[in-house]
C-alpha cells in the first residue's frame, strides 16, 4: 500500500496500516517548509476570529502556545485534527466546519452574519458562550478574519469569504515544497513490486502522481493499482481510467480514508 503522505504523518498512517494487515511503501511528494514566525501574527486587537484549513498552519508556533491576547480569539476549522492542532496551539474556543473549505467558509458567513443581527443566535454546541464573548461588539461591522494558510492552495475560501463581505487577512504560515526523485530510485525501492493500492492525501499529490506516471515504467506499475483519496476532488483530478478505479471517503479524513480501504477486504 503506497503511503504518499508527508511526514511525519506519513509514518503514523503506514503504522495504521500495518494493524490493518497491510505492508505500507512510503512516497511523500512533497515535504512542508515553515514560512511564517509568531511576530508575523497581526495585532489581536484587529482581528475578530482566525480560520485554518490544515493541522500544519499552526507549526509555525514551533510548539510555544499562541500570544495570550489570542487565546480567546475564536477559531474556525475544518475538522478534528486541524481542531487538535489549534488546542495544541493554545487556543480555547474552536469551531469545527463539515470537513471542506467550501464548508468552513459558509460555516464563517452565517456566524458573521449572526454577529451582524443580533436577533439570531449563534448554535455552535462545543463554545457558543466563550464565542460570544469573544465576538462581542462585532454587532454592525465586517468580520475581521486571519486565516492561517499554506502554499499552494486553492482560491475558493477566501474568494467565498471575500464575496460575502469577510475582511480577510491571510499569514502563509506554510509551504509543500515538491520533493524529488530519480527514476531508478523509486522503481526499485517503491514500485517494484507495483502497489495494490494508494492513499491520496492532497490534490497536490494527485497531480504529481499523475505527472510520474508519464514515465513508462512507473506508469504501467500503476495499471491495476488502486487508488484511495481523502475526498471527492482528489479523485477527480485522477485522469479517467484510474478514476475507475478510485474511492473518495465519506469525510475528509483519515479515519474515513482507512474505513474505505477496509470497506474493500
Amino acid at each position: 500500500m503506497l503511503v504518499t503522505r508527508p511526514e511525519p504523518g506519513g509514518r503514523r498512517t503506514a503504522s495504521r496500516l500495518i494493524e490493518m494487515g497491510h505492508e505500507p511503501v512510503s512516497l511523500p511528494l512533497f515535504e512542508p517548509r515553515i514560512t511564517a514566525r509568531t511576530n508575523d501574527l497581526p495585532d489581536a486587537s484587529l482581528i475578530d476570529a482566525v480560520a485554518a484549513t490544515s493541522a500544519r498552519a499552526f507549526d509555525f508556533l514551533g510548539g510555544v502556545a499562541v500570544p495570550h491576547a489570542y487565546q480567546r480569539i475564536p477559531v474556525h476549522v475544518v475538522g478534528p485534527a486541524t481542531a487538535h492542532s489549534a488546542s495544541e496551539a493554545g487556543f480555547a474556543t474552536i469551531h469545527e466546519a463539515g470537513g471542506t473549505a467550501r464548508d468552513l467558509a459558509k460555516s464563517l458567513i452565517v456566524r458573521s452574519g449572526a454577529a451582524q443581527s443580533p436577533r439570531h443566535g449563534s448554535r455552535d454546541s462545543q463554545s457558543a458562550g466563550s464565542s460570544r464573548s469573544a465576538e462581542s461588539g462585532r454587532a454592525g461591522r465586517t468580520l475581521r478574519l486571519l486565516y492561517l494558510a499554506g502554499l499552494p492552495r486553492k482560491p475558493s475560501l477566501e474568494a467565498d469569504l471575500a464575496g460575502a463581505g469577510v475582511l480577510v487577512t491571510v499569514l502563509e504560515t506554510y509551504e509543500m515544497i515538491e520533493i524529488s526523485y530519480s527514476t531508478d530510485s523509486i522503481m526499485k525501492d517503491v514500485f517494484d513490486p507495483p502497489p495494490e493500492g494508494i492513499l491520496l492525501y492532497s490534490a497536490n499529490a494527485a497531480d504529481r502522481l499523475v505527472e510520474l506516471a508519464t514515465i513508462e515504467t512507473i506508469g504501467k506499475s500503476l495499471h491495476s493499482a488502486r487508488f484511495f483519496c481523502l475526498s471527492p476532488d482528489i479523485r477527480d483530478r485522477l485522469p479517467n481510467p484510474w478514476r475507475a478505479r478510485a474511492t473518495a471517503a465519506v469525510r475528509p479524513d483519515e479515519d474515513s480514508l482507512l474505513a474505505s480501504l477496509a470497506a474493500l477486504g
